[in-house]
């Protein structure tokens, strides 16, 4: 016997070690010339493999794996005593990282179904086909290398659970929630008693920048539940990496978005110009890198200018309007436009008719149009010849576009859905007569009714239109993006309006149509088990046959073995 061997069999296992860069691989057959044909015959290198370990038995195997991380395992099944199979449950159960790839001279499915079943990466013939051994050995490391970063991800995942779990909601949160919400009317004297309910101080001269982190894919499969927990992680790093020091809040809204409200306070409020606008685009930046690092999401960023607090809801549905209506410009950083929030000068003040808007907003909702031109009319009629200033002027056409983007975006719609709303709030064609403005007011709500009743079932047409796209493509690859640019909507978007529909997210319903039409194959044909697969998306028979167990409760052979058992008997 060589030396090597003996070495081996002493349980010493003194390997060949060629360190170069970051795996090690175990080689376990009981023929001592297999064992130098595998170590010799493929290029280890070359995979980054720097330490070859050999063992002739089941027991010198568990030693190696006990006293150092293998990444790969390459076992053959038959051998005297514990056989390969056994040495596969042990180490599924105490060395769960390391991939393994089985070999047998039998051309026996059920060898390969008990070595799936037991968590086999992948399963071979003997005699071993090198290049073919190779090819999977590359494959086998770059999965371990995925399930790596996956398991570093649910670590990180699960200490935001553990403290998203434990977290009470703040008051300045509930604030800005009933703000946006607009369960708080922004009106002086109405903040004034808010901000009194939560201990809030603010002043007239302060300015806030509105900042919307608009979601726009996670590169990790999420359940529903797992997304709002990582939602939780990027509203935290958000805090971290945007306030930078800076006083502001970081909270999810009414709608489910995520914000940022940066506070600038006193006569400092807007004072910074080009410079704070720049400062604030570099700290978005840095967090769009963190977030897609450490949290595997990508996601634009809209910004408002400082704005004051009466017209905070503007700015807001200002910027769910360009978030909206963004379908083709993913991770970008969007800065306000000069013209986007009213000046300091044109805020509004107690004298506009804003309790006058909130009553119109409710009617509108109710679509009660009839009832909606009725007090238009008599509004109007009641202040015939009072003098208008051009500021009372503006502030009520804003007053209007305020109300129609604040109904159409509780609903996701927005202007730009309606051909005539488009025209008729377009900045060119508002009133600039006070005899033209309550036609035009009136048009503009006869035309967002006209809207919120054609998409009465839009989101119903949605959900419907991409479950049949996801049906017609199982086989492929289905991304978020490809789904949203089907229906012309903006990935964040759809997620949202899909989740409320359904309750699931987008990647849970694609698997949830995958495993759907496994069992409907499964039931209804013969085809084998790694055609299936195939037929749904998986190139892998081991991730899809995990993946069946995990959703089923049951490997895809035990299921189709059970329903011709209920077919028999029925």
């Amino acid at each position: 016997m060589p030396a090597e061997a003996e070495a081996s069999r002493s349980g010493s296992l003194p390997p060949k070690r060629r360190r170069i860069r970051l795996y090690r691989a175990l080689i376990v057959d009981d023929q001592y010339f297999a064992l130098l044909g595998l170590e010799q015959g493929i290029a280890w290198e070359e995979l980054g493999i720097g330490e070859v370990c050999l063992a002739e038995t089941a027991e010198q195997a568990t030693e190696c794996l006990r006293s150092r991380e293998v990444n790969l395992l390459i076992c053959d099944i038959e051998m005297p005593g514990r056989s390969g199979l056994e040495l596969l449950e042990w180490t599924g159960r105490h060395c769960p990282d390391t991939l393994t790839i089985m070999l047998t001279c039998h051309a026996d499915f059920e060898y390969a179904q008990r070595a799936i079943h037991h968590g086999a990466y992948h399963y071979l013939l003997k005699p071993v086909d090198y290049e073919q051994l190779q090819r999977v050995a590359v494959a086998a490391l770059a999965e371990g290398d995925r399930r790596r970063e996956h398991k570093r991800f649910e670590l990180l995942m699960q200490e935001y659970r553990t403290r998203w779990e434990h977290q009470l909601p703040l008051l300045v949160e509930r604030f800005w929630q009933d703000i946006l919400g607009e369960r708080a009317s922004p009106l002086p004297q109405s903040l004034q008693r808010s901000m009194d309910t939560y201990g809030l101080r603010f002043l007239p001269e302060d300015r806030f920048t509105l900042v919307l982190l608009g979601l726009e894919k996670w590169k990790e499969n999420l359940s529903a539940r797992d997304e709002a927990i990582m939602e939780y992680a990027l509203r935290n790093l958000a805090g971290e990496l945007l306030l930078g020091g800076t006083e502001g809040v970081v909270f999810q809204d009414h709608a489910g978005l995520n914000i940022a409200i940066l506070y600038e306070r006193g006569e400092r409020a807007g004072s910074g110009g080009r410079r704070s606008v720049d400062v604030l685009v570099m700290r978005c930046r840095r967090f769009q890198e963190e977030a897609e690092r450490l949290l595997r999401c990508t996601l634009s960023i809209y910004l408002s200018p400082p704005t004051p607090l009466p017209n905070i809801v503007q700015a807001y549905t200002s910027l769910t309007d360009k978030e909206q209506r963004n379908t083709n410009r993913p991770r970008q950083i969007f800065v306000p436009s000069d013209d986007f929030a009213l000046a300091k000068s044109e805020a509004l003040s107690a004298a506009a008719p804003l309790p006058l808007f909130a009553d119109w907003l409710t009617i509108l909702e109710l679509g009660e149009t009839d009832e909606l031109n009725r007090r238009i009319r008599q509004w109007f009629s009641d202040r015939e010849g009072d003098a208008w200033s051009k500021e009372s002027h503006w502030q009520f056409v804003h007053g209007i576009l305020f109300i129609i983007h604040t109904v159409l975006g509780r609903k996701g719609l927005s202007a730009h859905d309606s051909k005539e709303l488009r025209k008729l709030t377009d900045g060119g064609n508002y009133p600039k007569l006070r005899i033209a403005l309550q036609d035009w007011t009136r048009e503009c709500f006869e035309a967002a009714a006209d809207l919120l009743k054609a998409s009465n079932n839009v989101s119903s047409t949605v959900v419907s239109k991409i479950s049949r796209y996801i049906r017609s493509r199982l086989d492929r690859d289905i991304t978020r993006e490809e789904l949203a640019a089907h229906v012309y909507l903006n990935p964040a978007y759809l997620s949202r309006m899909f989740k409320k529909e359904t309750g699931l997210s987008l990647s849970d319903a694609i698997i949830q149509e995958r495993i759907q039409e496994a069992k409907r194959l499964l039931e209804k044909t013969e085809l084998k088990i790694t055609d299936i697969a195939g037929e749904v998306g998986y190139s892998s028979l081991g991730s899809f046959s995990n993946l069946f167990k995990r959703v089923v409760g049951v490997t895809p052979q035990q299921y189709r073995a059970r329903m011709k058992t209920e077919l028999r008997t029925t």
